[in-house]
């Protein structure tokens, strides 16, 4: 594969949410660790384009696990200068557990988390303004989900400022009805920042539970988020691929063949990261879903949602290896 001559899209911010991960049985030895859909998404980008340096903009506290996370997404090379920290606020905590064939269901500890109340941080507004200068701004559904009524206007009119400024901003659903109080309290917020969105990345099963709906087909998901606004969607169909659209044109890419799918953890955050990665590089949409996949395939078979960083390092060598930085 290769990538056109022209200059990469550097600046690319991530709004949401990291929290507390413990995997593993309950009452027996879990492992510790740090996690949340957008957060994920931001470390495959920062994986995948080192040069880019992707900035997380959330809230945490001033407590040892907010300060360990802030050391490990420095780590990770995400420039976290848009990390507000609250005096009286802790990360949220979510513990996962895993079946037999892959499949994970969570609990969530998040209420009275800080991200929780990004949005009435005294530093927002002026980050805010700052990322005025970015090329993309990414977000999820639970970015939304998480804030009291009175930040999600905040959120919305900041975004809206964004895009009036020439920001692009791009979307994964990633609806979950816990954060919602009721199916027409997502449909409504969710049809706001669609109406925003020049890039979504759904799910097809989050847009069917959505609407309860089953099997619709991906075309006419798509031709629902473009009436709203939406340039580019995409559908991800789990093991049978995605289906990009953009204008009158559309397709579908094919899925990964694994064999042995061991966690399917992150597979939607980590598409939309080298989805992310691929569209910085101006790549056509067709070949944006195919790098989702080729990463989503790699995160499936491994446990966790940020798998190590060798398991992706040839994807990362084969970006850079055709990189022309000018």
């Amino acid at each position: 594969m290769t990538f056109p001559n022209s200059a990469i899209k550097r600046n690319i911010a991530i709004l949401g949410e990291c929290m507390i991960e413990l995997s593993g049985a309950p009452f027996a030895t879990q492992n510790q660790n740090f996690g949340g859909d957008t957060l994920n998404t931001a470390i495959y980008l920062s994986r995948l384009l080192p040069k880019i340096s992707p900035s997380y903009v959330t809230a945490l506290g001033v407590d040892n696990y907010s300060n360990a996370m802030i050391d490990a997404w420095q780590h990770e090379g995400i420039d976290c200068r848009f990390v507000m920290r609250e005096n009286t606020k802790l990360p949220g905590m979510y513990a996962i557990e895993i079946d037999s064939q892959g499949e994970r269901s969570f609990h969530y500890w998040r209420n009275d988390s800080a991200a929780r109340y990004m949005c009435e941080h005294a530093q927002f507004s002026q980050i805010m303004a700052q990322l005025k200068a970015y090329d993309l701004i990414y977000l999820s559904g639970i970015s939304l989900a998480i804030l009291p009524e009175h930040g999600k206007i905040k959120l919305i009119e900041a975004l809206a400022n964004l895009k009036a400024a020439g920001c692009k901003i791009a979307v994964d659903s990633n609806y979950r009805p816990r954060l919602w109080n009721g199916v027409t309290h997502a449909k409504t917020w969710l049809s706001e920042l669609y109406r925003l969105a020049d890039i979504a990345l759904v799910t097809a099963d989050d847009e069917d539970l959505l609407r309860d709906e089953v099997n619709t087909p991906a075309p006419m998901i798509a031709e629902r988020l473009h009436r709203l606004g939406v340039e580019q969607v995409v559908v991800k169909l789990g093991s049978k691929g995605a289906m990009w659209s953009q204008a009158d044109q559309q397709g579908f890419i094919d899925g990964n063949k694994i064999k042995h799918v061991v966690d399917t953890t992150a597979a939607g955050d980590s598409f939309n990261a080298a989805y992310l990665a691929a569209w910085a590089k101006d790549l056509p949409m067709a070949a944006c879903c195919q790098w989702g996949n080729n990463l989503a395939a790699q995160v499936i078979q491994h446990r966790g949602a940020v798998i190590p960083e060798q398991c992706t390092q040839y994807l990362t060598d084969l970006m850079s290896s055709n990189y022309d930085d000018k």
